[in-house]
């Protein structure tokens, strides 16, 4: 994994072709290597990430019987396959951005038959709902704090592409559908909290999830500062804003500057 997180796409395509790409896959699907499910994810967001020869080598692996038993997968163990949806978002966006430049390159990768876009054109609805309650206040920590992100990355998207509060109304209206108002996003906001404290005076942890991501740290801490904004629950009786949240407006203001640019993402 840090071999390819520091490597070109050649060395991508290098390993996919030399067997890497076919036994992670394997890896995903195999019960016994359920140990493992974490690393085998992390390591195949890698391989893949904003790549598009490997995705066409991903797409080609996957039969319709794969293709589902390996959705299956995904979305039932959120905590270990958060890291790898995150990699598939960012480079699915990178794909996009590039799909003349891509093809006239001659690339074979067919963006609109991508299984994985496809999926995610009728799931990130699903995902974004589970992504944002797998994980409580509670529990987490700095080992599944990358599910609070991969959530944010499609929050940041889904920003730029002007559907920010398309999914918040639908995941609103879910809450109210099923008698659970604010148990998605009451419990995503106190997340954003523990998010802003965590990030306050950790500098190499905001320069690492910005290299992973391509996406600059001002870009998350604003997305997590609107969130705060949208989610937070009207003062009741129309008074004062609670005390809770005057601290976490405060917070937002307290929270990490910019950091300096280190050359073009």
């Amino acid at each position: 994994e840090a071999f390819l997180r520091g490597s070109d796409t050649r060395s991508q395509v290098l390993m996919a072709r030399a067997g890497l790409l076919s036994h992670l896959i394997e890896g995903v699907l195999n019960p016994q290597c359920s140990g493992n499910l974490q690393t085998n994810f992390d390591v195949l967001g890698e391989l893949i990430k904003c790549n598009p020869e490997v995705f066409r080598m991903f797409n080609e692996l996957l039969d319709d019987k794969k293709y589902t038993a390996l959705m299956q997968v995904v979305v039932a163990n959120l905590v270990d396959s958060n890291v790898f949806i995150r990699a598939v978002v960012i480079s699915l966006e990178f794909f996009a951005a590039r799909e003349v430049e891509l093809a006239a390159l001659g690339s074979r990768y067919d963006l609109r038959a991508c299984r994985l876009r496809r999926f995610l054109e009728f799931n990130t609805l699903r995902l974004l709902r589970d992504l944002m309650t797998v994980v409580t206040v509670e529990d987490v920590n700095q080992e599944n704090i990358c599910v609070l992100n991969t959530s944010l990355s499609l929050f940041i998207l889904a920003r730029s592409h002007g559907t920010l509060q398309h999914y918040l109304d639908d995941i609103r209206a879910w809450e109210v559908a099923n008698h659970k108002v604010g148990s998605v996003t009451g419990n995503f906001l106190s997340l954003l909290k523990f998010w802003l404290e965590y990030y306050l005076y950790r500098g190499k942890d905001c320069l690492a999830l910005e290299l992973s991501s391509s996406i600059h740290f001002s870009e998350w801490r604003k997305i997590v500062h609107l969130l705060v904004k949208l989610l937070q629950p009207p003062a009741a009786d129309g008074g004062e804003t609670t005390e809770a949240q005057r601290q976490l407006d405060l917070l937002c203001l307290a929270s990490t500057p910019p950091l300096p640019r280190q050359g073009s993402l």
